[in-house]
């Protein structure tokens, strides 16, 4: 008897280690998004990829921002890879586009994962990322919350290894929520192909982040109070830089046919008429300059850069002659200012320095950036940085791509901006959506996906035929609280007709500076102050009493690496009395608080209503 109830005994504990066991072993496959039989079946909608009855290139269900560089792949006829079997992938190409599942539904409270695999095969671009993004929608399909995964690293093609990397995410459906959108967003314009996709319920994931509590003040977009921000800019090259180089594209550059030294002439003369008409209206600009703006001469025959030719530049990738083996800096004459004037621009420096103006990146070489490797980014910026030191021009934050060339930007091309200290960029691609990050119609800076400290802001191309259109543009950037940069090359504000179509816009673009409407500032001031207003944080709210008839009390923390000059704040009441940090301020009984805020700077502050 005693026996068999011993062995009765090890039976259950056996039972009971197995079912732990078990338990374990189904909590491990739900954290990892495999498959458990009965408890995680697949919830994603053709999760196979079976393609769409009308459209037969893509994916049933599935969405994407635009279907440029987004199609399925078969590997049987020539096309991709594959990964589960089924001969199909789907291709993803484009840092301004994603790809999405299609609707899974959820219930609130219950925490799903999402699992992928992904590969890129272009060498010359190199290892890339990918975000999975989790949108929480309602049963209208109203997005009411995201749990966003990490940037993940996708890994080169190499022949004959397995080059399939890991996609994962996971989050928990928040209160409301009925439908789940997985979104695929790309950290650059490598092409990418995705397979093996799953939706799974999991173990227990944290909760999307809660939106922050409305808060008792306002804090306003621009300083001052200002309702939209404004810049204005010019490419400004030597016959050295695009001009000699020229591509054919007249929508972006009309004057490529003509004769690059007349060109280089005429960019000299815009700096001119420029400074004459932002001094009349007391504006500072910015002008992007290439590397030989900088310089005085060569009749030493420095080489730049190690003397580069670029493959890319060829008449198969629009270059008007082929320079793909030809010396980038060629046709350096080898002279002064004053036997090549067109070439060198060094005495200009000083008058734009002294008129308060900020002179920024059009890179060196005036390269594309969409071809360019990342070492020829970081020669590039090194060679802009040594000649620009030598005028007092510091180190650049803000790039104008040349030929808006950011299509086919590289991760690694990405980051090379970053380790150069950009934080603003502007020129991006206007003309392919799935490299469009930016476009006038949406009129504020973005943070670029995967590469969060840089700003893509949007630009309009500013001539004599567009005056009109920029100023219709102008109202409603400032009716949508946003940022717009009006644009051209320095050679185009040379002749009457376009002096006058830049002094229509600069003058109705002062009125509503005059008016307290828009701020105007150079483009990189801009784009700061928007990264710096994202880092503010305001805490220890309190609001006594239960109306507004009392006093209001909270601390606000500039955590930004630069300052914030007249942070506008908005008090729910007129102000009787203001203390900050325990001095009392002459508020003149307005509801807005203004604060002039260093880098990392708090202060505390307590108001009472008149």
């Amino acid at each position: 008897m005693r026996q068999t109830r011993t062995i009765a005994i090890l039976l259950v504990l056996a039972g009971v280690a197995a079912a732990a066991g078990l338990a374990w072993a189904v909590q491990r496959r739900q954290a990892a998004c495999l498959p458990t039989p009965v408890l995680a079946a697949e919830l994603l909608p053709n999760a196979t990829l079976a393609p769409d009855a009308a459209s037969p290139n893509q994916a049933a269900g599935w969405g994407y921002r635009t279907s440029s560089g987004v199609a399925l792949q078969q590997p049987s006829r020539g096309q991709g890879f594959d990964l589960d079997g089924d001969d199909r992938a789907l291709q993803l190409i484009g840092i301004a586009n994603y790809v999405e599942t299609p609707a899974i539904p959820v219930q609130p409270g219950r925490s799903y994962c999402f699992s992928g695999f992904a590969l890129t095969d272009q060498a010359d671009k190199g290892a890339t990322r990918v975000q999975p993004l989790l949108r929480w929608l309602d049963a209208a399909g109203a997005e009411i919350g995201t749990s966003a995964g990490d940037w993940q690293p996708v890994a080169l093609w190499q022949p004959g290894a397995s080059s399939w990397s890991a996609l994962r995410a996971a989050g928990r459906a928040p209160d409301g929520a009925a439908q789940l959108r997985v979104r695929l967003q790309p950290a650059a314009d490598n092409r990418l192909y995705l397979d093996a996709m799953h939706v799974r319920t999991t173990s227990a994931a944290p909760p999307p982040a809660e939106p922050p509590r409305p808060l008792p003040i306002t804090i306003q977009p621009w300083p001052d109070g200002y309702a939209a921000a404004l810049s204005f800019s010019f490419d400004w090259e030597t016959t050295m830089g695009g001009l000699v180089h020229s591509r054919s594209l007249a929508a972006e550059d009309p004057n490529n046919a003509e004769d690059p030294r007349e060109r280089g002439m005429r960019m000299r003369q815009g700096i001119t008429t420029t400074l004459e008409l932002f001094r009349s209206y007391n504006l500072r600009a910015t002008y992007y300059a290439t590397g030989y703006n900088f310089l005085s001469g060569n009749t030493e025959r420095r080489s730049f850069m190690g003397d580069p030719s670029f493959s890319w530049a060829s008449p198969a990738n629009g270059w008007k002659s082929d320079w793909s083996g030809r010396p980038w800096f060629g046709s350096d004459p080898y002279g002064s200012i004053a036997s090549a004037p067109d070439y060198y621009f060094g005495d200009l420096i000083a008058p734009l320095l002294a008129a308060g103006h900020d002179i920024q990146t059009h890179t060196f070489s005036h390269l594309y950036g969409g071809y360019a490797s990342p070492a020829q980014w970081q020669a590039d910026f090194a060679a802009w940085q040594q000649v620009a030191g030598r005028q007092g021009v510091a180190a650049p934050r803000s790039l104008a791509f040349p030929w808006s060339g950011s299509g086919g930007m590289s991760d690694a091309n990405w980051r090379a901006l970053e380790d150069a200290g950009i934080t603003s960029v502007t020129r991006t691609n206007r003309s392919q959506s799935q490299y469009q990050l930016m476009r006038p119609e949406n009129p504020h800076c973005a943070p670029v996906p995967g590469h969060a400290r840089i700003l893509a802001c949007p630009d309009f191309y500013l001539t004599a035929r567009s005056a009109n259109q920029a100023i219709t543009l102008l109202n409603s950037t400032i009716a949508a609280g946003g940022m717009i940069d009006l644009w051209a090359h320095t050679e185009e504000v040379t002749t009457p007709a376009q002096i006058a179509a830049w002094t229509q816009v600069v003058r109705a673009a002062s009125a509503q500076r005059d008016a307290g409407r828009l701020w105007i500032a150079p483009l990189a001031e801009i784009a700061d102050w928007q990264a710096g207003l994202a880092k503010v944080n305001v805490q220890r709210v309190e609001l006594n009493g239960a109306d507004t008839a009392n006093r209001l009390a909270f601390s606000i923390t500039n955590a930004h690496d630069r300052g914030l000059h007249g942070l506008a704040i908005d008090l729910p009441f007129i102000v009787g009395k203001c203390i900050v940090n325990g001095l009392e301020l002459n508020t003149q009984h307005t509801t807005r608080l203004t604060l002039n805020l260093t880098a990392g700077q708090m202060v505390e502050v307590q108001a009472w209503p008149a």
